[in-house]
């Protein structure tokens, strides 16, 4: 079960991770808008997209927010599924966001390469 707060973390990482470097492309905002629908948010959506979008957190904050190793692993997963990975500047910021997770660099690379067989 996902609880709102979780749900808004996971596609606050999501937009974050879109924004890495530093343009949204279409498949990426059709990621992020697929994990809003699934977390059947309302009215209130749009404007939570729109702050996020404006200012999408920090690896620090998204870090801080998380409060166990089980949500550290989902949060670096909605971040991997968000993005294909093909700039310097979206790489670096997976890595850095698996390190401040405490993501083991093996299960970062399991998850990238799920991600990637997924797509």
């Amino acid at each position: 079960t996902v609880t709102n707060e979780d749900a808004a973390l996971y596609i606050q990482t999501m937009i974050a991770a879109a924004a890495a470097d530093g343009r949204l492309d279409a498949g990426e905002q059709a990621r992020i808008m697929g994990g809003l629908t699934q977390t059947g948010a309302g009215a209130e959506a749009e404007q939570f997209l729109a702050d996020t979008f404006n200012r999408p957190p920090t690896v620090a904050q998204i870090a801080d927010a998380v409060s166990s190793p089980e949500q550290a692993v989902q949060v670096y997963t909605a971040a991997r599924i968000a993005i294909d990975p093909d700039t310097a500047s979206e790489k670096q910021f997976l890595a850095g966001l698996a390190q401040a997770l405490g993501i083991d660099p093996q299960l970062a690379q399991h998850i990238d390469a799920t991600a990637r067989n997924a797509a």
